[in-house]
């Protein structure tokens, strides 16, 4: 089957590498045939379609999730709807709706109500009823790359529950801490299964474990302040999620080797931090790496978070293998940089 996601487009890259990374840790076997900054097109197995629901609950930077039906060139789309099979959809008197969308570098001489108004003609011509209030399925027409997909929408991504989880409606704040949004797309990037262990060991107010938690994983949060810990328990709480918390020192974490399935952090290169024993930034971001390789097991996946490109140095001395890179501009005068790694 053909999966159409179409992406938020707020980032060039941690968009399509989330999806792809939630496919993974479902098992889900799929090629990618179509990749632009709005639109990741995968063919995937069909029992991919038993997981969707539950990826489309998991997804951060994912507005709509389609199944392709048919596909042609652009200039084909009335041909394409005609030719389109749609019985293992639709039965006679089912109500639809259509709506149209287009990528930047689609230059489409016909609007888009002009595109919809003769789609749903042409569907309704084969029996259906069009209801535009609330219709059993809806049609979408997708313009991407001088390409046209008859698609129809599966899943849609709530994003207001990011908006409700913002980190000052929490009984627990501290300032600088990453967003909600943010923090779910770190989680699926390490590929983290429900019911797995996730690990945070810098996990401050908790934001990353409120999310790991919300994905059905089990989080492990660890802070050298007291402070943290207690306010990240309480967070925990408030959502009605369970996790387990110790204080410690991130360069020695109190865990047997190989027990994590995956890592999570932002670690506190380069802004106000406790350091036990007056370490310094660079200091504690190459030890608390080395102590991170060492919980997590072979094959599994952590994503780090800092502030600067120079690091990347340390992360192979660890003997982690950088998987992906991704850069996100939080303000003017502030990149973070997301390395996804992986122990051999």
């Amino acid at each position: 089957m053909l999966l159409a996601f179409e992406l938020s487009g707020e980032h060039n890259t941690l968009p399509a590498s989330e999806v792809l990374a939630c496919l993974r840790a479902y098992n889900l076997k799929h090629v990618v045939k179509l990749r632009t900054r709005s639109i990741l097109v995968v063919e995937s197995s069909p029992d991919s379609r038993a997981h969707i629901a539950e990826i489309a609950r998991r997804l951060g930077m994912t507005r709509h999730i389609y199944e392709i039906l048919g596909m042609s060139d652009e200039a084909d789309m009335e041909r394409l709807l005609r030719d389109t099979e749609l019985d293992g959809v639709m039965r006679i008197g089912d109500t639809f709706a259509v709506r149209a969308r287009k990528s930047r570098d689609t230059e489409l001489q016909t609007r888009i109500p002009e595109i919809e108004r003769i789609a749903g003609a042409i569907i309704k011509e084969r029996g259906y009823n069009v209801d535009l209030t609330a219709p059993r399925h809806i049609f979408v027409i997708l313009f991407v790359a001088h390409k046209c997909f008859l698609a129809l929408l599966r899943h849609t991504i709530d994003k207001s529950q990011f908006e409700h989880r913002r980190p000052h409606m929490r009984p627990f704040f501290a300032p600088g801490v990453i967003m909600p949004k943010f923090a779910r797309v770190l989680v699926n990037l390490s590929e983290v299964k429900p019911g797995e262990l996730l690990l945070d060991p810098f996990c401050g107010t908790g934001g990353i474990l409120i999310e790991a938690g919300m994905v059905g994983a089990v989080p492990v949060g660890m802070d050298i302040q007291k402070k943290m810990v207690r306010g990240a328990n309480q967070n925990i709480d408030f959502y009605r999620l369970n996790a387990h918390f110790v204080l410690a020192d991130a360069t020695r974490l109190p865990l047997k080797d190989n027990c994590m399935d995956a890592v999570v952090s932002d670690l506190p290169y380069g802004r106000s931090s406790l350091v036990a024993g007056g370490t310094n930034a660079e200091d504690l971001f190459e030890e608390s790496l080395g102590a991170i390789f060492g919980v997590l097991k072979r094959g599994r996946k952590a994503v780090i978070v800092f502030n600067s490109s120079v690091l990347y140095h340390s992360l192979r001395d660890c003997g982690f293998i950088i998987t992906q890179r991704h850069e996100y501009r939080v303000h003017k005068s502030l990149n973070r940089y997301i390395a996804v790694l992986s122990r051999r």
